[in-house]
C-alpha cells in the first residue's frame, strides 16, 4: 500500500499522454495553482501524472503572457 488515493492510482496507470494533452493539462494545473483555486486531491493527482517538461513549457507560456500583458498594461498606461 502506497498511501496513494484511488484517482492517484487510476492517473498513474494513464499517464501515457500526448505532448500537447500533457500540456494543456499543466497549463491548467499551472494556471489554477497560481490563483490558489487547486484542490488537495487534483494537487496529488497532477504530481502523479505530468512530466517535468510539460510543467516546464507550461509556466514558460504562462511566464511570457504574464510579461506581454504588464508590458501591454504599461503601454497603455504611459503611452
Amino acid at each position: 500500500m502506497t498511501g496513494e488515493t484511488p484517482s492517484v492510482q487510476q492517473a498513474r496507470a494513464s499517464a501515457k499522454v500526448s505532448f500537447l494533452r500533457g500540456t494543456l493539462r499543466a497549463l491548467g494545473a499551472v494556471a489554477t495553482a497560481i490563483v490558489g483555486l487547486r484542490r488537495r486531491q487534483d494537487r496529488e493527482r497532477d504530481f502523479a501524472v505530468l512530466q517535468l517538461h510539460h510543467v516546464i513549457v507550461a509556466g514558460v507560456i504562462v511566464a511570457a503572457a504574464i510579461v506581454t500583458a504588464l508590458a501591454v498594461l504599461v503601454h497603455r498606461i504611459a503611452g
